[in-house]
């Protein structure tokens, strides 16, 4: 008789990842100013010297949740095999979203960086163009990724080009304002925030439309 196989058990996060983790569940609920570190500390059960041990701060922490974002960016408007430019660039911001809707704290963190044309310091100049021009390479690469699809599909039409600039700007700014005037409702019994998205859904489709139909 053999011997069963042990059930491999799901691997734990580390306590860093942690961190980061609930610095999202409570900036969902709170906002990012109003994100503590020793109520992360807390949520996690550890003290906040152990907080520290990994971060040197709420920005670090911050930097390291906008990190996540531009993985999240670098996913986005990649065609897969028999789609076309207008279905990837549909897919694609639906998709988006579905991350920012999943996780409340990446706009509002979005638009707290939007309100400082110049960053908050030299490494929180992520999701806007500004003086020092110091965007991510994750979000030019969105450029650049958008703009192929649409020059694509501009060639098959006698419409006004869009760029991928003009097309990041009005469908990512449409859903940061969307997303902020829908999330109101109090977290649920988890704690968690979530976000009723169908007439969001509704307005980005129509959207979307009227850009690439």
């Amino acid at each position: 008789m053999s011997e069963e196989s042990p059930v491999p058990q799901p691997k734990r996060r580390n306590t860093k990842e942690r961190i980061i983790d609930e610095a999202e569940n409570l900036a969902a609920i709170h906002g990012i100013e109003h994100l503590k570190l020793q109520d992360v500390a807390d949520r996690i059960g550890i003290k906040l010297p152990s907080v520290y041990a990994h971060f040197s701060g709420r920005e670090d922490i911050l930097t390291a949740m906008a990190a996540r974002i531009n993985r999240a960016y670098s996913q986005l408007y990649h065609g897969k095999p028999g789609e076309t430019a207008k279905e990837t660039l549909r897919r694609g911001a639906l998709e988006l979203l579905d991350i920012l809707s999943n996780k409340s704290a990446y706009f509002r963190l979005i638009l707290r960086d939007l309100s400082v044309p110049i960053g908050y310091d030299p490494q929180n100049r992520r999701f806007s163009p500004n003086n020092s021009h110091a965007i991510s390479q994750e979000l030019r690469d969105l450029y650049r990724r958008t703009g192929q699809l649409l020059t694509r599909m501009n060639n098959d039409s006698t419409k006004k080009p869009v760029s991928g600039e003009d097309f990041v700007i009005m469908i990512h700014g449409m859903l940061l304002v969307e997303l902020s005037w829908t999330d109101n409702r109090p977290p649920n019994e988890e704690g968690k925030k979530v976000i009723d998205i169908e007439n969001s859904k509704v307005r980005l489709n129509d959207l979307l439309t009227r850009l690439l139909d």
